[in-house]
């Protein structure tokens, strides 16, 4: 989907805003063994996902909750560094801290409490063995609004949003243990958050009147999948054979893609360090082959469809901005295919029909190579380790998405959306876009408007209006009606896609 580059000038902006952003806001740096590092925030720990876990049958490290410091720092604070409690704490409202089952919590309540409650759900924390938590989007806000928050560490890191299931109900119950029991409860997350979200309220129909996934992993093993499609669909595209997991990924098979699909396979100096520049971010130059332009058309439809300029900048974003050389994606390639020390393949494409992406990918059902996933993986029930979501949930659901993330891809929207809609449940769902193009980069205003918006709809019974990104996710508009920007994006954001 070759399309001509916008205006200069729109492009330098974007590109000086991009090259002025800080590599923790932008995204997830590259791990060095990313298979485990699905749904990542911006910003969080970093590490060797896949690497850590504490629980039985899981091998890792010990996890330390630090009472002293316990709330993580953001990008402002070292990696291993907390912030100390008496950073959020103020007169009139009662802040509890403790432990349950080694995970840390923090909760607040202010002095005019609504009886209404903000459970939240944190994303992927990296490989450490820091355990933080993490205040709700808006804190503020809804502290000033009279509602209680409180949140939990997750006994373990790495990509577990299993046990996130566990440890955020224990905290739920406790919040009504400390506090009395909420008249409302709602659960909110981000990223891993997201998935930790769609799978709690199936889990525990009844602990939860209303929920708001952002970014979220509503697809749950499929975003694995996704991360298959694009490793062995670029081998495929550039004709290079390999076998996955490869311990040689990074060092030979991947060298030999780029070679295929980039003119500059190392960059360009002055340019760009990056060998997958589409031109968006680079006034027009691109270092794609036609096979590299092909990739990055099947990469597109792939992570949800065609978006028009928005992906473009997407792919230059994911590719220059977010990893320098253009290597996050191959990295996620790298590693044993498993995640949170569990034995056996998380990804499957065995009954991938690729032609239904577009007839020109119909040849890469030959060419490609196919993997089967393990079943005590991809089927697994419970808390471990990756929970299905079946799309049956019994409360409603407010989910919003940047319509640009290739790490989480809006397709993880559409296809909770699918299952959903399989369940009979559709009208518990509303899903909305956001004209972004990093992992989670949402407005404090946008956070605002979402949880404004859900609280109605469990207080009146009347959903608030959202976006059919099925049909529409081609729509030049999409997210025009919930995008909106603030001085709370700071230049963490890339976003400047107007709407006509």
């Amino acid at each position: 989907m070759r399309r001509p580059p916008l205006a200069v000038l729109f492009v330098l902006t974007l590109l000086a805003t991009l090259m002025a952003t800080p590599a923790a806001a932008r995204g997830p740096a590259a791990p060095a063994s990313p298979q485990a590092s699905a749904a990542k925030e911006a910003g969080q720990g970093q590490g060797q996902p896949g690497k850590g876990n504490n629980s039985s049958d899981a091998r890792g490290p010990n996890y330390v909750f630090d009472a002293v410091t316990p709330l993580g720092g953001g990008d402002t604070t070292p990696l291993g560094e907390g912030v100390s409690l008496s950073s959020i704490e103020a007169a009139g409202l009662e802040t509890v801290q403790g432990e349950i089952a080694g995970a840390g919590y923090i909760g607040q309540k202010p002095a005019n409490w609504n009886g209404e409650l903000v459970v939240w759900a944190h994303g992927y924390r990296g490989e450490g063995e820091r355990l933080y938590v993490d205040p709700p989007p808006a804190r503020q806000w809804l502290l000033d609004n009279d509602y209680a928050w409180i949140a939990s560490s997750y006994r373990r890191n790495s990509y577990d949003p299993g046990v996130g299931v566990l440890d955020t109900k224990n905290v739920t119950r406790r919040a009504a243990a400390l506090w009395g029991q909420p008249s409302r409860t709602y659960l909110a997350g981000a990223s891993m958050g997201g998935h930790v979200t769609g799978a709690a309220i199936e889990r525990f129909p009844t602990l939860y009147d209303g929920a708001l996934p952002a970014c979220g992993v509503m697809g749950d093993v499929e975003l694995f999948d996704y991360f298959l499609d694009y490793n062995l669909g670029a081998a495929a595209i550039a004709g290079v054979e390999v076998d996955y997991p490869s311990e040689t990924w990074l060092d030979v098979e991947v060298p030999k893609i780029k070679q295929a699909l980039s003119i500059a396979p190392t960059g360009v100096p002055g340019v760009t360090a990056s060998w997958a520049a589409g031109g968006f971010l680079t006034g027009g130059f691109s270092t794609l082959t036609d096979d590299g332009e092909l990739f990055k058309d099947f990469v597109e439809v792939r992570s949800g469809g065609e978006r028009g300029a928005i992906y473009d900048a997407a792919w230059d974003y994911w590719h220059l901005g977010a990893s320098p050389t253009g290597d996050f994606f191959f990295e996620l390639g790298a590693g044993d295919g498993t995640i949170a020390n569990r034995s056996g393949i998380v990804a499957d494409n065995t009954d991938t029909d690729y032609a239904s992406y577009g007839e020109q990918f119909a040849f890469l059902n030959d060419d490609i190579e196919r993997v089967e996933g393990a079943n005590r993986i991809r089927k697994s029930q419970g808390q471990k380790p990756a929970p299905l979501i079946e799309g049956d949930p019994s409360i409603p659901v407010l989910s919003i998405h940047t319509i640009g993330d290739l790490f989480v891809p809006i397709e993880m929207q559409l296809v909770y959306a699918d299952r959903v809609e399989a369940n009979g449940k559709s009208d518990l769902l509303v899903q909305r876009a956001i004209r972004d193009v990093g992992h989670c980069t949402f407005s404090g205003s946008e956070w605002v408007q979402s949880y404004t918006d859900l609280f109605a709809w469990v207080d009146t019974g009347h959903a608030p209006t959202g976006e059919d990104l099925r049909a529409n996710i081609d729509d030049p508009r999409l997210g025009c009606d919930w995008t909106i920007t603030d001085t709370t994006l700071g230049s963490a954001s890339l976003r400047a896609f107007p709407c006509r």
